[in-house]
């Protein structure tokens, strides 16, 4: 089996952004001038257009890998898939789809300042756009009195830990002082990072989670950003427009 994971020292994994999110305009409605329409009607009329043009990839209609179960509230960015593995753990898998999921860096700002290339730039600049989605996964055990936290990046196919973090919970001691959150991942010796990627693999964290995450990820964010237009639209209505 091909590993899964790259050391935390390389660079962070990318893959070419979904075409369906890249570059949102708003959709223009010829039959109507620009200047005759309000806000509340343009943002509609681009909740329509999103609406109709928009459709689930298959993996993200088909739900996480079993026997992860989904967890998420419209109107809340974050998303969690939880599972339980072997008589003692719980896995908490979480990420929050809150923006369109690519680097700044990854874009020249004097792509932007540059109008005169006009739509060719524009279609070349959204093909170098990649994806690379945090996440953090925490096991705990049951009785609750320990976890180990991950904090991860992804991008849809590759799996790299950034950091490890242990937290134990113990009510006759608390740490009243800032707990050690452990060592950078990168410092620790390569068969331990291994080992690490081995540990959250036999737990379900592996290439199938990760292209879920990536495909729930941005089915999420349309959705919420659906919902979010049609919400603004009513809160800036003119009354006589909701009359």
């Amino acid at each position: 089996m091909p590993r899964l994971t790259t050391r935390a020292s390389a660079a962070a994994p990318r893959i070419a952004l979904d075409a369906r999110f890249c570059a949102r305009g708003f959709a223009s409605d010829a039959s109507a001038p620009v200047s005759a329409r309000t806000l509340s009607e343009a943002l509609l009329e681009e909740r329509a257009h999103e609406s109709a043009a928009y459709e689930p990839s298959a993996a993200a209609a088909s739900g996480p890998p079993e026997p992860f179960e989904l967890h998420e509230t419209d109107g809340d960015a974050e998303v969690t898939l939880t599972k339980t593995y072997g008589d003692d753990e719980e896995i908490a898998v979480t990420f929050v789809a809150q923006e369109e999921p690519y680097d700044d860096d990854m874009l020249d700002e004097d792509d932007f300042d540059e109008e005169e290339d006009g739509l060719d730039e524009e279609l070349e600049l959204e093909e170098d756009e990649s994806i690379a989605i945090d996440f953090n996964v925490v096991v705990s055990k049951t009785d609750g009195s320990a976890h180990l936290d991950f904090d991860c990046v992804t991008d849809g196919e590759i799996i790299e830990i950034r950091h490890v973090s242990y937290e134990q919970y113990d009510e006759n001691n608390p740490i009243l002082g800032t707990a050690y959150s452990g060592p950078n991942f990168e410092d620790l010796e390569e068969t331990v990072q291994d080992k690490f990627h081995d540990y959250l693999e036999v737990r379900g964290i592996n290439s199938d989670l990760a292209s879920y995450i990536v495909e729930a990820h941005l089915d999420k964010e349309q959705r919420e950003y659906t919902n979010w237009l049609g919400n603004v639209s009513k809160f800036v209505a003119d009354k006589k427009e909701t009359e």
